[in-house]
């Protein structure tokens, strides 16, 4: 019974301190969502950020001008960040998961090597290696173009690192067995072991689609044109040193979270799944 009653005060103790975790997490969303509505903005800036918000205040006119916009530049950037993300998530996940599962189910010279390589990348800081790439980019003929900002990064070291740590997992018995039935090494990848490293999959997909989705530093280099700017970096232009058009801010904002909530919540169970068996080394 001590045991027992031990057990429910942990369990309670641990589910306190998450919600409160929760709590301050989702506070700024909730004050975003709820500000968005606001078309009086100098109340809501009144003496710094006023968290007095009064329901006469909150209307809808915010969006409607968002959406209404004649030259359509909020369509624009949303649909850039969807092909965007769609191309850097789809090549970054399918490329990552060959090279991680090529270094951990075969044995070859160098092997160890390669491995300190993909790890000691993961330390050089992105921004050191931007005018370097700029000048790449440029000469690929790439700038304010979609592969412009999906190439760089697609092949990521982590991305690599957490498919090479889920593979160490899977059992190389599955792989005889389809050479035995004559399956050739590419179709054992994707006929054989692409299934089993579906939780693998999900965890990279929501990872990749929410880094290039939020992505801002890079798209802000290659792209130029207001036309081609992702999202992010279109949002950002609502600010400027001329005057600020927080309600416009503030609805763009929040209507640029739902594709990746969407995204979370259908790939949610076996995004945790991911998290925890990548990082069991087998």
């Amino acid at each position: 019974m001590i045991n027992k009653k031990k057990k429910s005060t942990y369990q309670f103790c641990i589910f306190i301190i998450l919600l409160i975790m929760a709590v301050v997490s989702l506070t700024p969303f909730f004050y975003l969502l709820v500000t968005s509505f606001v078309t009086d903005m100098s109340q809501v800036f009144k003496n710094g950020i006023a968290l007095k918000i009064k329901v006469d205040m909150l209307s809808i006119e915010n969006y409607k001008m968002l959406l209404s916009d004649n030259e359509g530049l909020y369509f624009s950037w949303f649909k850039n960040s969807i092909i965007v993300t769609t191309i850097f998530t789809v090549l970054s996940v399918l490329l990552c998961s060959m090279v991680g599962y090529g270094i951990s189910m075969y044995e070859f010279k160098g092997k160890k090597f390669i491995i300190i390589l993909v790890m000691s990348t993961m330390m050089i800081p992105i921004e050191t290696l931007m005018i370097p790439l700029y000048n790449e980019i440029n000469s690929f003929h790439l700038l304010n173009k979609y592969l412009g900002v999906v190439f760089p990064f697609m092949v990521a070291p982590f991305t690599i690192y957490f498919f090479l740590q889920y593979a160490q997992t899977l059992s190389k018995e599955f792989m005889d067995a389809a050479r035995i039935d004559g399956c050739g090494e590419f179709s054992i990848f994707l006929k054989v072991m692409s299934p089993l490293m579906k939780p693998a999959f999900s965890t990279m997909v929501i990872l990749q689609a929410t880094n290039a989705w939020n992505d801002f530093l890079w798209p802000l280099i290659v792209m130029s044109k207001s036309k081609n700017f992702t999202l992010t970096v279109g949002i950002q232009t609502y600010l400027s040193p001329y005057g600020n058009n927080y309600n416009l801010l503030f609805a763009g904002g929040v209507i640029s979270v739902i594709p990746v909530v969407v995204l979370f919540f259908i790939c949610q169970k076996m995004f945790m799944e991911g998290m925890i068996q990548g990082g069991i080394k087998g």
